[in-house]
């Protein structure tokens, strides 16, 4: 278990660099170590992987039907496939394409192994911090990390670092979840040096070292961040992550009122709709539809439009876009790239599994904040995992940053950062042992 976490820890550090190099190297680099710390995981103490695969067995049915949905769009199925790729596969040049629902069954298999890698990486972390003070380890990295990557996006707009640390095209594609992740965990760091003060016996002293050191990190990373969001000129994500930092607020409120779990998620789920009826018709720039909340010019997403309006039920494959976007370009133009992670997905997967991911974002949600409500010291953990949820489910509206395998790493580490944490480590133990007990006094009376 100490050789998986030290490979956890150390792919987390070299986040930052795979931000800046090729996707294809940072898909290798997390596939490799992963599976690494897949294996070293699962040879870990049988309490902590029975307890961490309590956890996980509620999200099961998450786990398992992108694997069904991707694996029926690779199988020769011509009668469910979209049949505008019969016209327009000599254009593409891929007579094959109506073979299946994928117009390229290489790509969907591919991201059908991605995929993969995500979930073991997911489980991975939720076996390694059960431990408290590895998914401490974890968040303080996480927070370095994140907060690192908004820096090199701010020293590559200087011109010393301009050739370093590129400014355009896809590797600017995560920088904000980047920045909107930092703010985030810089948050939880504030939240822990908090809940660590409250919990000592002097509370009034405001003199604590431990105390002023953890709150002025975490707003140093807070502002870091903000600044790589202005400037990014992504306003809608500023706003976006405020609600992130509120659902923060909201949980350490609702805690210290003493709420129990469903009157606060059903007092959050009202904010939420009110807040939601005030801003999405304004957030619409673009007119109605997936692509109206992007914040680019119309000729820009042209193509995504028309290819968003063509896309079948079950989509045209995970991992076509860029093929399938070639059937609505000029010829010779630069391949497109999605505009939003929610019009990729509505494009490769269909409308109705976009419609259940975000069902799914849900279920996380709730469990991240039925953790954190219940928790005591510890409930920062699982309260950022709620936020982060929020936030990321937000942003795959707004631009692409998420379909960016650095970032999806980063967020399948914080997510199950999360999850090992919404449940102590006793509670088990104390379920059990109430349980015999009941069972003890029923025999004896």
């Amino acid at each position: 278990m100490l050789i998986a976490s030290w490979l956890l820890i150390t792919l987390l550090a070299a986040t930052p660099i795979l931000a800046i190099t090729s996707g294809s190297f940072a898909q290798h680099v997390i596939s490799l170590a992963t599976a690494l710390m897949m294996a070293m995981a699962t040879r870990g103490p049988e309490a902590q992987i029975a307890s961490a695969a309590q956890l996980l067995k509620q999200f099961l049915i998450i786990f398992l039907l992108p694997v069904v949905w991707m694996t029926l769009q690779i199988f020769p199925m011509s009668s469910l496939a979209n049949p505008i790729w019969s016209a327009t596969s000599i254009a593409l040049n891929q007579p094959s394409l109506q073979g299946s629902i994928s117009v390229d069954t290489g790509a969907t298999l591919q991201s059908l192994f991605l995929y993969l890698v995500n979930v073991s990486l997911l489980v991975s972390t939720v076996i390694i911090t059960r431990d408290r003070r590895m998914a401490e380890m974890i968040l303080f990295v996480l927070s370095a990390v994140t907060t690192l990557m908004s820096v090199e996006f701010l020293l590559g707009r200087l011109d010393l670092f301009a050739g370093i640390i590129p400014q355009s095209g896809a590797a600017k594609n995560l920088f904000p979840a980047a920045a909107a992740l930092a703010i985030l965990t810089n948050g939880a760091l504030v939240a822990r040096a908090l809940e660590r003060h409250l919990h000592q016996q002097n509370i009034h002293n405001l003199a604590s070292p431990q105390l002023w050191v953890g709150v002025f990190c975490g707003l140093l990373g807070i502002a870091v961040a903000f600044a790589a969001l202005a400037a990014l000129e992504q306003h809608t994500l500023v706003a976006v992550t405020g609600c992130g930092l509120m659902v923060l607020v909201f949980i350490a409120a609702v805690r210290r009122l003493g709420f129990r779990f469903w009157p606060s998620a059903l007092l959050f789920l009202v904010l939420a709709a009110i807040a939601s009826a005030m801003v999405v018709p304004h957030s619409l720039s673009g007119g109605f539809g997936l692509v109206g909340f992007v914040s680019l010019p119309p000729e820009a997403v042209a193509p995504a439009r028309h290819l968003l309006s063509d896309a079948p039920t079950w989509g045209n494959g995970l991992g076509t876009f860029r093929l399938t976007s070639r059937a609505y370009q000029e010829f010779g133009a630069a391949l497109a790239d999605p505009p939003s992670t929610a019009v990729l997905m509505a494009v490769e997967a269909g409308r109705l599994p976009s419609a259940l991911l975000a069902a799914f974002a849900a279920q996380f949600f709730l469990v991240s904040f039925r953790g954190a409500v219940r928790r005591g010291r510890d409930s920062f953990f699982a309260a950022t995992a709620a936020a982060g949820v929020v936030v990321v489910l937000c942003e795959s509206f707004l631009d692409s940053s998420l379909s960016n395998p650095t970032i999806q790493a980063i967020v399948a580490m914080m997510v199950g950062v999360g999850l090992a944490q919404s449940v102590g480590r006793t509670s088990g133990a104390n379920h059990s042992a109430a349980s015999a007990h009941r069972n003890t006094s029923f025999i004896l009376n």
